[in-house]
């Protein structure tokens, strides 16, 4: 298969073990992003829900497999960079015409894997989590898995991931470059070529703005919204709703029909509450963007607005706050609890 002209490849990956979901009761999921182009290629790799061990207890490998004159061939190639909440994500760039050093190319491959290696017993069988079918030259698709590998592949797999360094975050700093080889190349793949993310800046955004009004905060008294709160954050109440931390007109309604937010933190953790009743109408972006936690306000825990059989009326009287939280280093929105 010829690799000089720009190609991409979106590949899904679907879950395998349930074990190693960071919340059991939601399933893992993952997609890769495939690119060839000037006999180079890329990897990118991104999952979500992947259970995240300390210490490295087990660390995650892609891994490809595929079939050359009636082998079975892997090619490690590397590790999966994931945070305490369990996304992860990470970068590989690779030779399309020699994948795995040993003369297997791309189009030899027909299976990603992500699994789970063991760190601490090198006789631990891998752990297959997350698997995608590659198809990249139409060959023969072989239905290979970790589980179905001799003793003998598993362990090759097993030492080629241990003489492996560990990627760390902070070293992490890699920057996607094109794959074309000159500017009049580039020009011509405009049209095919996926266009750049710029979703970092956003982040960014948000924390900073998160960063200035935790320190803004400091002039407003401290508040105890809530008899039990699932957070433990130290809640302040926020008036100036233009200001609003988070990029959500939802958010920023309810906010303004009743005039302020509230703003916590933890060691690790911003969060944000704004006000409003257990609605479908008064919960922002109806929890797509990210507020997903309802809290009844001191005084309305009796009337149990969250209860399937709670009625409407009490609903209406009971109010709260719809909360979400932001990763003080990522400055990702994600699951306040």
């Amino acid at each position: 298969m010829e690799y000089t002209k720009y190609n991409k490849t979106m590949v899904l990956l679907s879950e395998e073990n349930r074990d190693f979901a960071a919340r059991s009761e939601q399933a893992i999921y993952g997609n890769l992003r495939v690119e060839t182009g000037n006999n180079k290629g890329a990897i990118s790799l991104s999952v979500q829900n992947l259970r995240f061990f300390e210490r490295n207890r087990y660390i995650y490998k892609l891994i490809l497999f595929g079939e050359k004159k009636e082998r079975t061939i892997h090619s490690v190639m590397g590790t999966l960079i994931l945070n305490r909440f369990g996304t992860g994500e990470n970068y590989f760039r690779f030779d399309p015409n020699n994948v795995d050093g040993r003369g297997g190319t791309l189009s030899d491959y027909s299976v990603a894997i992500v699994a789970a290696v063991s760190m601490r017993d090198n006789k631990e069988p891998l752990h297959p989590v997350l698997k995608g079918k590659l198809a990249f030259a139409g060959n023969n698709v072989v239905a290979a898995s970790a589980e179905k590998l001799s003793s003998q592949e598993t362990n090759e797999i097993i030492e080629e991931v241990e003489e492996e360094p560990i990627e760390r975050e902070e070293e992490k700093a890699v920057q996607e470059e094109s794959l074309q080889s000159s500017p009049y190349e580039q020009v011509q793949n405009l049209g095919r070529r996926e266009r750049v993310s710029y979703n970092k800046f956003y982040n960014q955004y948000v924390k900073e703005i998160c960063e200035k009004t935790a320190k803004a905060s400091e002039l407003y008294e401290v508040v105890l919204p809530f008899s039990k709160d699932k957070t433990g954050a130290s809640w302040k109440r926020i008036a100036n709703v233009k200001n609003l931390p988070v990029v959500s007109p939802g958010a920023m309604w309810g906010a303004s029909k009743y005039r302020h937010y509230i703003f916590g933190e933890d060691t690790d953790l911003y969060y944000i509450g704004i006000p409003g009743r257990f609605l479908n109408e008064e919960q922002p972006e109806g929890g797509k963007s990210g507020f997903v936690l309802w809290q009844p306000i001191l005084g309305a825990e009796s009337l149990e607005a969250t209860k399937a059989d709670c009625s409407l009326e009490n609903r209406m009287t009971a109010y709260g706050y719809w909360i979400t939280a932001i990763d003080k280093e990522t400055g990702d929105i994600i699951d306040p609890v």
